[in-house]
């Protein structure tokens, strides 16, 4: 059997489209009952079967014509049930305040008011005599800087003991020393000590002894110094030992333990921080 909607093949009972589901065979249409308006009944189709039966006409009742009404919610209060609110007073609007007019443009600038820089002047020493110093840092006690001079001497030391190991391997005999070669030999020392002090000034640093002892070497404003102030106090040293050693004496005698050659490079080592 063929289905009438999408013509698939389906078997003879089967009361219902494999494909679409819908039904097979359309139900005989149902007799419509004896009081449905316009029937006929088996007894007068008996009877008369050639009379035509007028269909009964049926008075439609006449229909209501609604006309939209909205109804209340509430009943018409009452005049003793209703309760008066006192009226609340109404706060006054706040005025509107005028607006400011743009300040008008000055000339003059706004300034802060500093306290003047106190103007650069030597500090005064307890004798009353204008010290050399312009910086709060200390000037190293001579017995630290007795010390780190002790400490670069040994270094020189041993370096010229070094000097004499490498004579003494090569072949040198010290018996056979005379002037010219005792001549060498203190120039040869005096190189050494020259160049120890000369290499200080090229490395643009603090020596050997003032580093284990803790002392760096600033000018009289309190700034670190570059390679010329160490060369100038370089050459200054040199002149104060040369002087024997009253330059560097000196130091016990000053007023603030300069030596000569603080006073001529302008520089004088303190304590590290």
């Amino acid at each position: 059997m063929h289905c009438l909607y999408c013509r698939h093949r389906n078997p003879d009972d089967e009361p219902r489209c494999q494909r679409c589901a819908r039904r097979m065979k359309t139900p005989p249409a149902r007799s419509a009952p004896d009081y449905y308006v316009g029937a006929y009944s088996a007894a007068a189709t008996a009877v008369a079967p050639a009379m035509e039966l007028a269909p009964v006409a049926v008075e439609s009742a006449p229909q209501r014509v609604q006309v939209p009404h909205q109804t209340r919610l509430f009943s018409d209060p009452e005049g003793g049930k209703v309760l008066q609110f006192p009226s609340v007073a109404k706060a006054p609007e706040p005025k509107q305040r005028p607006r400011r007019q743009a300040a008008e443009a000055s000339d003059n600038q706004a300034f802060l008011d500093f306290v003047p820089a106190a103007p650069h002047a030597p500090r005064t020493l307890k004798t009353s005599v204008e010290a050399v110093i312009y910086c709060d840092a200390p000037v190293a006690t001579p017995t630290h800087r007795a010390v780190a001079w002790a400490l670069d001497f040994s270094m020189v030391v041993m370096a010229i003991g070094v000097f004499l190991l490498t004579f003494y391997i090569c072949g040198g005999e010290f018996e056979k020393i005379n002037t010219g070669m005792a001549l060498g030999f203190g120039g040869a020392f005096l190189s050494i000590a020259l160049f120890y002090g000369l290499l200080w000034v090229l490395t643009g640093s603090e020596t050997a002894g003032q580093r284990w002892t803790g002392l760096r070497l600033i000018n009289f404003d309190g700034s670190a110094i570059d390679r010329r102030e160490r060369a100038v106090r370089f050459m200054a040293a040199c002149l104060s030992l040369c002087s024997a050693g009253l330059g560097v004496l000196w130091s016990l005698a000053d007023e603030e333990s300069l030596t000569w050659h603080d006073h001529m490079s302008k520089t004088f080592p303190t304590v590290r921080n």
